[in-house]
């Protein structure tokens, strides 16, 4: 079935609220979609909703932060619950619950620092969920359960840009290089599961665990990834080892390039037994990651246990 199983609302990073994710999806004309926001489950019902009213199937997803010391691996794992709402995710919700925790207490320590680098008290919390539930399309997060608001960098950077602190022309992708990498805040590192914990959580839900944009790891270099097939043969090893089940199918920005890096992909993670999974990772409109209309595949469906 024709399927994007990696889009982002305004529960993350993305532009779109739940409702109008699943009316690009039905325009794309999506058979299958799966709303994947970082370390939150908090728009995934209301997403299924809005699919089925719209006669498209919805899968209950998330995209979790993980970080792997032993292969040095710093990104996300992608969580699917096919069948599930939700609320029946309880080992997940779990684990997503520390790492939200976290996640607003760095946008409070970055709204301390923001305070005393714009000498502004009116600079806060309150403020900042003011902006985001008036921001999108109407109703936003009105009535919603304000816990599965997944706070990120990009939160900040939407705020202090509508208070007019950051110059007109300062693009997100700006922002983080001079803010952030070193930059004017001081680092806030957030705590995240290791790879076998994030599996676990997710198999324990009766979900499947998918690493995404696999081509990443290796700044989408086709050439760099033959020259280091035989470290990627163990990358994967071990993520199969972990409790990892499939891989995504990506779009790296053209379809040269993902073509080649995804026959790659599939070559080597086949034979280790993986499934395939298909993702743009859609941010919406006004994001460097307006891609829903730019990539999808015949998904064969989650495999049997």
């Amino acid at each position: 079935m024709k399927a994007n199983l990696h889009l982002h609302s305004r529960f993350s990073d993305g532009s779109l609220w739940p409702e109008d994710i699943a009316q690009s999806a039905a325009h794309e004309g999506l058979a299958l979609a799966a709303l994947t926001d970082h370390d939150t489950l908090g728009g995934a019902d209301r997403f299924a909703a809005a699919c089925g009213e719209l006669g498209l199937e919805a899968v209950t997803a998330c995209e979790i932060d993980v970080s792997e010391p032993e292969i040095g691996y710093k990104s996300e794992l992608l969580g699917y619950f096919p069948g599930k709402g939700a609320s029946a995710c309880a080992e997940t919700r779990r684990m997503l619950g520390v790492v939200l925790g976290e996640r607003k207490k760095r946008l409070e320590y970055y709204l301390y620092w923001a305070r005393t680098i714009f000498r502004r008290d009116d600079l806060t919390m309150e403020d900042v969920l003011k902006d985001k539930i008036a921001g999108g399309a109407p109703g936003g997060l009105e009535g919603s359960d304000l816990s599965g608001v997944s706070w990120s960098k990009v939160d900040l950077f939407l705020y202090l840009k509508a208070k007019k602190l950051l110059p007109a022309y300062m693009t997100y992708k700006l922002f983080k290089k001079e803010w952030f990498v070193p930059g004017k805040f001081p680092k806030y590192k957030l705590s995240k599961p290791n790879v076998r914990d994030c599996a676990r959580s997710i198999r324990a839900d009766g979900g499947y665990a998918v690493i995404p944009h696999f081509g990443h790891l290796w700044n989408d270099d086709i050439e760099e990834m033959e020259r280091r097939k035989d470290a990627i043969a163990g990358q994967l090893e071990f993520f199969r080892e972990g409790g990892v089940e499939g891989i995504e199918l990506y779009w790296y920005s053209g379809h040269k390039k993902t073509q080649a890096i995804n026959d790659f992909v599939r070559g080597l993670a086949e034979p280790l037994g993986f499934f395939f999974t298909y993702g743009s990772d859609c941010h919406g409109p006004g994001t460097d990651k307006c891609t829903i209309d730019k990539f999808s595949g015949d998904f064969a469906g989650f495999p049997q246990r």
